[in-house]
């Protein structure tokens, strides 16, 4: 299936972030990552993130790239807590159903690493959103083992009762009203398939759910799951950047970022959860080629390394609320990296999103951005040693943010 792709933005639409007032901006700022030379050691400006209470979400489980489970239900999410590290927090996600004091269903304290910021408006409402990309091991309450449902293996991955928990990666945005000065947020929490959470080699390799795979997701409320033909991500980078955490600094990981273009393809769409012919092409096989003004750059690895897959998740619906109309793809996959910082050259699994659509973008110099945007962070195993780890928590080395009309 060819990649469909947005329109750019409307003279309107850019004239209204254009025209934001400095007093309805001055509560969102930028974060500072671009105020420096690449590579050098900085801290960011960021807010304290505040708890979500009570919000709808979604648990959803796909079979052979098709729906099976669509299940609405309620969140809350803790206060992220920041670490000593730069740019890294836990985060709180508890999952239950909804209505008074409902039990928690699942439940996962989950590592989260800061992305990016910038600026979104529209006739009625001008936000800050501050990106943050997440992993983790969400679990089972004894509520929900205890019961009959959990036996169902839509329900219950097959992996769960060797782990313990199921590892999830995905991201959150939060959004600050300017104006009303009000919190709020967009989310998606991925277990996939076996091809791409359970590899052999890796340190949960194995055959467990080859055709299954599970999104959390919200706000759950006007979020319609669809499969076949939900927009992916395409077209020449804008102007964004990639950045390095460096770990042998710990704690002061940061680095200024490195301004950054290039080009996002379609591959075309398959189902690598499924040995069916008829299966919907829930993913789409991606291409990118991005590079920095430093020198460093990415790009997708060739095979046997795995190709970089957008999954198909679905679309929010409202226009009146965060994130507006928006669709929404888990990504994944290897891709070549080249650190300017350091001259180093690596094979990295990146894990991330693509959100397209949503209120009009634009930057804090009030450039407005495209209407795509796509955040990965690479899987590394620990603070001590930086080589590719893939379906299970890990920590981030390299940050790629990208813009496209």
């Amino acid at each position: 299936m060819p990649t469909r792709r947005l329109t750019a933005l409307t003279l309107a639409a850019a004239a209204l972030v254009l025209s934001l007032a400095p007093s309805a901006r001055a509560q969102c700022v930028p974060d500072g990552f671009d105020s420096l030379p690449c590579c050098t050691p900085m801290s960011p400006t960021l807010p304290t993130f505040p708890g979500i209470a009570s919000a709808t979400s979604k648990f959803i489980c796909f079979r052979d790239c098709a729906i099976q489970v669509n299940q609405n239900l309620c969140v809350t999410i803790d206060p992220p807590l920041a670490t000593p590290i730069c740019g890294v927090y836990t985060i709180r996600f508890k999952v239950r159903q909804c209505g008074g004091t409902m039990p928690i269903l699942w439940q996962g304290n989950l590592r989260a690493h800061y992305s990016r910021n910038w600026q979104e408006a529209n006739t009625a409402m001008n936000f800050g959103v501050w990106r943050l990309l997440v992993n983790g091991d969400m679990k089972a309450t004894s509520t929900l083992t205890s019961n009959i449902l959990w036996a169902s293996p839509n329900i219950q991955p097959a992996c769960y009762s060797t782990y313990g928990g199921i590892y999830v990666s995905g991201y959150i945005d939060y959004a600050f009203d300017c104006t009303a000065s009000t919190w709020t947020a967009a989310w998606a929490l991925n277990h996939e398939c076996d091809r791409y959470a359970h590899i052999p080699g890796q340190p949960r390799g194995g055959a467990y759910h080859p055709t299954r795979s599970w999104t959390f997701l919200g706000p759950g409320a006007g979020f319609v799951v669809n499969t076949t033909t939900t927009l992916t991500g395409a077209g020449p980078v804008g102007h964004e950047a990639v950045r390095w955490n460096d770990w042998s600094t710990l704690p002061n990981i940061c680095r200024a970022e490195e301004h950054s273009g290039g080009q996002i393809g379609s591959l075309g769409s398959l189902c690598p959860c499924s040995s069916s012919p008829g299966a919907p092409g829930q993913y789409e096989n991606t291409s990118l080629n991005v590079v920095g003004t430093c020198g460093s750059f990415s790009r997708t690895s060739p095979a046997p390394n795995l190709a970089l897959l957008q999954k198909r998740i679905g679309q929010w619906t409202n226009g009146a609320a965060f994130p507006g109309v928006e669709y929404l793809n888990i990504v994944q996959g290897d891709l070549d990296y080249m650190n300017s910082c350091t001259a180093g050259f690596s094979v990295e699994y990146f894990e991330g999103v693509t959100t397209l659509g949503g209120f009009p973008a634009s930057d804090y110099s009030s450039a407005p951005l495209g209407r795509q945007q796509m955040d990965l962070g690479s899987s590394n195993r620990s603070p001590s040693s930086m080589v590719r780890r893939v379906g299970v928590p890990h920590v981030t080395q390299y940050l790629i943010n990208v813009d496209m009309p």
